[in-house]
């Protein structure tokens, strides 16, 4: 797991560093027009950092700064913007076959993630 974590949080300085997390971020924002919107576009972007890194701490992490000029600016509650992170990076951390728990539960049954992935309904 140490070593899972350590490769995943060099894959996401690389995602930033070549701008992978600015290009999701822009394409999430730009989107976004009233309050639903902006409700819409925090539980896009955190799920969508969440599948791209595949660690839901860090997408909760590097979609704060952005979720809460969008919760300024359309005047969304901010326990809602913090339910929306918290719900949708847990969600889609749950349903990605390479996230830390499906390796782990993989690797001790000795069988694929991608097998696990039917009976992983719970996090949704």
């Amino acid at each position: 797991m140490a070593i899972i974590a350590i490769i995943i949080d060099g894959i996401v300085e690389l995602m930033k560093y070549y701008g992978g997390i600015q290009y999701l971020l822009e394409k999430v924002t730009s989107r976004v027009k009233s309050k639903k919107g902006g409700e819409a576009g925090i539980s896009a972007l955190v799920s969508l950092e969440d599948i791209a890194t595949a660690n839901n701490t860090i997408s909760i992490v590097a979609a704060g700064p952005i979720a809460k000029k969008l919760t300024e600016e359309y005047d969304i509650d901010p326990r809602r913007t913090a339910s929306l992170l918290d719900i949708f990076s847990s969600a889609f951390q749950g349903i990605v076959p390479y996230g830390g728990q499906f390796l782990v539960v993989a690797s001790l049954a000795k069988i694929s993630p991608v097998a696990i992935m039917p009976y992983s309904f719970y996090s949704i």
